[in-house]
């Protein structure tokens, strides 16, 4: 470096505001024995003893490309000497607010404002009397050539900005543009043209008039990459199966079942859960070349193990209908349970189907159940298991709360004091309400101590019965309010899933539908 370039920086260092300028400018530029060197450049001009100064707002402007600026944020510094009066800035903040905010009618003023600039005239021929599709990637042709900006580089910028933004609208206009000035794919336009679709799908949102080809080729290179939601993006596309709002259509030119099955099995693979769904329902519609009843089976497994409710309540009904044993019933019940638990109403309806009704009200049921709870707390305990899972008499006298806890509910084991098949079979239950399953876990708890109190208390189903019926005629109290009433028909069909689906035919129609 030269002795009177050592001196300059010297003297910019010590404070001097025309130096710091200089400087500024000659790293911004690289000339005058300054290698270019941008970020050091602008540390100098936007030093607090210069930065308020319109020189320095001008040097930067002028001195640098659109692109450079905005890299740089120093939007702020372009505004102030479009402001000065300078017409090079001037025609990139007019360039900036038609491409990155689509203000057409503020950015034709800066472009009028920016005098002999034949640039400047020419992009306000182009925004006049060019098509709404065609102005800004001719703009920016013109401005590029002028050597004002990288029309392209400045269309990626804005993109990503609106990206970060969350700006869908402008989004789909900068890719537009971008898109439209270049015929070569690069790695950052397929990952702004990826994010872009996943941007309008949780907006639902338009993408614009993106050619569908050309969103479909830069998918492709996504999935080459390993992008898991351009599996899915693309897959559901070429599945016919709309992506939000966004219609197959948007996404690719052609339908292309097997593919799209291919790339949702991959998504699914991946860990995209709710992909496994889309694949149990293509899988198992009779219509489609793609049929298979057991990989369906298998998606929807693997949905529901996956925590999907909508699977989970699918898998119960479709198991809970089958079922000819009690560990099929179970099964069912539990994945039912799970979801009535993320607030799946279906699966609530249909385990509501498997309990049985009572009369009365809760608030009565309880206070009658205090009142025997007095004189016999297993009663009692039993008579709440009762009321909230539906229970026979025969069900709650001889129920061991302890075996029969369930995560979901409650199993009445087989009746050792009956020798009626039909009567003494077992039968599970599912908790319907957290009260339930609060009771049956305080029942289990209570019931499992074995005490020889309990024993000697409880004797056989023929004492326990007596004992109920004593205490139900000392304090007037109704059997039909915690004992249900059923034939043994009625709890064949809720033990036994075909007969049980036939009694439960719309719930569980719905359920399957919905």
């Amino acid at each position: 470096m030269r002795r009177q370039d050592i001196r300059l920086l010297a003297m910019a260092r010590q404070g001097d505001s025309a130096s710091r300028l200089e400087a500024g400018r000659r790293y911004l530029a690289g000339v005058d024995g300054f290698p270019r060197h941008i970020k050091t450049g602008i540390s100098y001009l936007t030093d607090p003893s210069v930065v308020d100064l319109p020189a320095a707002a001008r040097i930067i402007a002028e001195g640098l490309a659109l692109e450079d600026i905005v890299l740089q944020q120093q939007q702020g510094a372009l505004g102030r000497a479009a402001l000065s009066g300078s017409s090079a800035a001037r025609v990139k903040l007019a360039a900036w607010l038609l491409v990155r905010y689509g203000r057409v009618e503020e950015g034709t003023r800066w472009l009028e404002s920016a005098g002999d600039s034949q640039a400047a005239r020419d992009a306000l021929a182009v925004l006049r009397d060019a098509p709404a599709l065609d102005r800004l990637p001719k703009v920016l042709r013109i401005l590029g050539a002028s050597g004002d900006l990288d029309g392209l580089a400045v269309a990626v910028i804005a993109t990503r900005d609106a990206l970060a933004q969350g700006d869908s609208e402008q989004v789909a206009a900068g890719l537009q543009t971008a898109l439209a000035l270049t015929t070569n794919l690069s790695a950052e336009l397929v990952t702004l043209v990826a994010d872009a679709i996943k941007l309008a799908e949780r907006k639902s949102r338009p993408l614009g008039a993106i050619d569908p080809d050309v969103i479909e080729q830069t998918l492709d290179r996504s999935i080459s990459q390993g992008d898991r939601d351009a599996s899915y993006t693309l897959g559901r596309a070429l599945c016919g199966i709309p992506c939000g709002t966004l219609s197959p259509s948007a996404l690719t030119a052609s339908p292309n079942l097997r593919k799209g099955v291919a790339l949702l099995l991959r998504a699914a693979d991946a860990g995209c859960d709710d992909a496994w769904l889309h694949l149990y329902r293509l899988h198992g519609d009779h219509r489609l070349s793609v049929a298979n009843p057991q990989m369906a089976r298998f998606c929807l497994e693997k949905a529901a193990l996956a925590g999907q409710p909508e699977a989970q309540r699918r898998l119960g009904a479709l198991m809970l209908r089958a079922s000819d044993c009690l560990a099929d019933t179970e099964q069912a019940i539990q994945w039912l349970h799970r979801a009535a638990n993320a607030n799946d109403v279906h699966a609530r309806t249909l385990l509501s189907s498997l309990v049985l009704p009572l009369e009365g009200c809760d608030d009565d049921a309880s206070w009658a159940a205090g009142l025997v709870e007095r004189e016999d707390p297993w009663l009692a305990l039993r008579l709440r298991l009762s009321r909230h899972f539906g229970l026979t008499k025969l069900e709650a006298l001889c129920v061991d709360p302890a075996q029969g806890l369930r995560p979901w509910g409650l199993v009445v084991g087989m009746n050792p004091f009956t020798t009626q098949t039909r009567l003494s079979a077992a039968r599970a239950i599912p908790a319907t309400s957290p009260t339930a399953t609060e009771v049956a876990k305080q029942a289990a708890s209570f019931f499992g101590r074995e005490s020889p109190l309990q024993v000697t208390f409880e004797g056989d189903m023929r004492r326990r019965s007596l004992r109920q019926l004593r205490l139900f005629e000392r304090h007037g109290l109704k059997e039909a309010m915690f004992f249900a009433n059923a034939t043994s028909t009625t709890l064949e069909s809720l033990r036994l899933g075909p007969k049980w689906a036939f009694r439960a035919k719309e719930a569980l129609q719905m359920a399957l539908a919905a």
